[in-house]
């Protein structure tokens, strides 16, 4: 079932809702004004266009209940219910008796006197749906007895009023709401009954469908009608970028006076790639995206809703996200955080803390007390390895990250025992940029042995494991991507292996999925040769686009042939031959590329492929103060 709130008092808005597909319309009794005539024209909308009609009441007034069932209504949606005595009042002026105390008339119901009373009675019980929304927090220590009430069909979660209930307004991915979302849905499955959720993002939606829950209610017609205006009206006004390449974009800057010097990122493209990613992985495996790969709100924005959510290590990251993707899952981690940013994860709501060191702890536990709320926490341990070779290594060898597996028991104690922490298990985050499917399978294999004796040793089960990111793009070759099919298909052997209570193994890439949507592009300004040696300088260099100086690699690039040059003028070139691609800073580390060419001439364009993550974000931008690049951002509209 597929429902959608409607509020606005149009019988034609509620007849558009049914041409959509809808199978049911719940028409806003509660927070919108609309008279009794417009609220029986809207129920006749909708059996006109084959859309059940609901009606969401004013809280649990049985005089309401009962005319909007005699104007046609198929099921009543009942807010804020705190105990089983509202759902009792709401099923007695629902049903007839016996199941009810329903008062009879000979109304449209009844075709207003063609259809036998009698054969009406019979059969009305059983076509009327009864709905409670729980949304408060008082609900929840009798939410037993509420499911069980004869007469429910079906329970409705309220995350956003629930959220203001338990004392973090409008937090609606505050683990205290997901716990309550999450009890009350426990509850419906042991009583049998319906449960309905509200899915905020696309990733709710596929986790929710994953366990079972075929109910939905797809929002409200208001914001979704004013997503599609602002949309429409962008294209109009020329604002949107949908059509246009990264060819497009250097095209342009080209024609423009100013040297080429821009980031272009592809919107659309990440958002397919990243949807490809994630509809590969087995069950129980969650993508959350490392946002220190590209931490741009319009990359975080585009990836809301794809990805189950965002791995941040910062402040700074943690409110990105939270103007980009305010309703998105967050997991909050770094070697070192601050008091100050652990009250603001705590603040905002953060899903899962990654702590690295005992003391870490103990920040934690404070500020958590502080706040009043239990946090999740994994510990990040830094193991003994042996682990496959990759670019960077964060374990396995003396590193700044995780916790020590010596210290693994004091940490253990720690996070078992302090107050305001649970331990829901363990981060293993331990090599950057791994290209062999076969050898990252094997280290995730590692994982489950390790910790699957420290549930043994420390007597602990873990509820999440965290495998981190570290898949790879090889830049030497980025006609040989890593295998994602070949390794999802690995992985779901694996996961047989890996115990049944490990409800959630997390993946946290960032370079795997945005450095393909990005290039760098930048105009060569001079072409000379010293000791024998050809060098393109170009405008731009490391302090844009640090990534080939950080990993010591010739970054791939392509030649855009720019034919114009001002007459009178030498044009140096380099012809079949090396070349060494700069910068324009005042050090001999500014080196992006050496690779031949076939023909690179001043005026042309350089233009570096796979740039879409750790470019600008780890440059050092303002050393000697030249302009920054452009930034654009193709494929917009894809973004929600």
């Amino acid at each position: 079932m597929e429902a959608l709130f409607v509020a606005t008092p149009s019988p034609a808005l509620v007849e558009m809702v049914g041409a959509a597909g809808y199978d049911v319309a719940i028409l806003d009794a509660e927070h919108a004004l609309v008279s009794p005539d417009t609220l029986q024209e809207m129920i006749r909308a909708a059996e006109v266009s084959g859309v059940a009609p609901w009606v969401r009441v004013p809280e649990h007034d049985p005089g309401f209940v009962l005319r909007v069932l005699d104007a046609g209504a198929t099921g009543i949606v009942v807010p804020h219910v705190r105990s089983r005595a509202d759902v009792e009042e709401v099923v007695r002026a629902a049903r007839y008796a016996p199941d009810g105390m329903r008062s009879l008339n000979s109304g449209r119901m009844v075709g207003y006197g063609r259809t036998d009373l009698a054969t009406h009675v019979a059969t009305a019980n059983a076509g009327i749906t009864v709905i409670a929304m729980i949304e408060d927090a008082e609900a929840l220590a009798v939410i037993d007895e509420i499911v069980t009430t004869p007469g429910l069909d079906l329970v409705l979660e309220g995350a956003a009023d629930m959220s203001q209930s338990l004392g973090v307004p409008w937090r609606t991915r505050h683990p205290r709401v997901r716990r309550a979302v999450e009890d009350v849905h426990a509850a419906c499955v042991r009583a049998g009954v319906r449960f309905a959720a509200i899915p905020r993002v696309p990733a709710d939606h596929h986790r929710w469908r994953a366990r079972g829950v075929t109910d939905f209610v797809l929002g409200e017609e208001r914001s979704l009608a004013v997503r599609a205006f602002r949309t429409h009206v962008s294209d109009l006004r020329g604002y949107s970028t949908r059509d246009r390449s990264h060819e497009d974009v250097i095209a342009a800057a080209v024609a423009a006076p100013e040297p080429v010097c821009l980031f272009s990122y592809d919107l659309a493209a990440l958002r397919e790639h990243v949807q490809s990613v994630v509809a590969a992985l087995p069950d129980r495996c969650r993508m959350f995206y490392a946002v220190k790969a590209n931490s741009d709100e319009r990359v975080v924005a585009a990836l809301d809703g794809v990805v189950a959510g965002f791995e941040v290590a910062s402040g700074g990251e943690l409110a990105v996200v939270g103007d980009a993707a305010p309703d998105a899952a967050v997991l909050m981690g770094g070697p070192v955080p601050t008091d100050d940013e652990l009250a603001a994860g705590l603040a905002a709501g953060v899903t899962r803390f990654h702590v690295e060191s005992l003391l870490g702890l103990h920040r934690l536990s404070a500020a958590a007390t502080e706040h009043d709320t239990t946090a999740d926490v994994l510990l990040r341990v830094n193991l003994a390895g042996p682990f496959p070779a990759a670019t960077l290594a964060m374990a396995g060898r003396p590193t700044q990250f995780g916790i020590d597996e010596a210290d693994l028991p004091a940490a253990v104690d720690a996070a078992t025992t302090l107050p305001g922490l649970r331990l829901a298990g363990f981060h293993l985050h331990s090599l950057s940029n791994n290209l062999s499917p076969a050898t990252h399978l094997a280290m995730l294999g590692h994982y489950r042995d390790v910790v699957r004796g420290w549930e043994e040793r420390f007597g602990v089960r873990a509820e999440v494991v965290d495998v981190g990111g570290g898949i790879g793009i090889d830049y030497a070759d980025l006609d040989a991507p890593f295998d994602w099919a070949a390794f999802c298909a690995g992985l779901a052997d694996l996961l047989d292996t890996f115990p049944a209570h490990w409800r959630e193994i997390d993946f946290e890439c960032g370079r795997f999925l945005v450095a393909r949507c990005g290039v760098y592009a930048a105009e060569v300004l001079d072409v000379k040769r010293t000791h024998g040696h050809a060098y393109a300088l170009l405008r731009g260099g490391t302090h844009h686009f640090r990534l080939p100086s950080s990993w010591q690699h010739s970054h791939p690039f392509h030649v855009v042939p720019v034919d114009a040059w001002p007459e009178g003028r030498p044009r140096p070139e380099v012809v079949d031959d090396e070349v060494t691609v700069c910068g324009e800073l005042c050090t001999p580390k500014d080196v992006l590329a050496r690779a031949p060419v076939t023909r690179l001439r001043a005026g042309d364009v350089v233009v570096f492929e796979a740039a879409g993550a750790y470019g600008w974000d780890i440059s050092h931008h303002d050393f000697l103060r030249h302009p920054h690049p452009q930034r654009v951002f193709v494929g917009q509209r894809a973004c929600r």
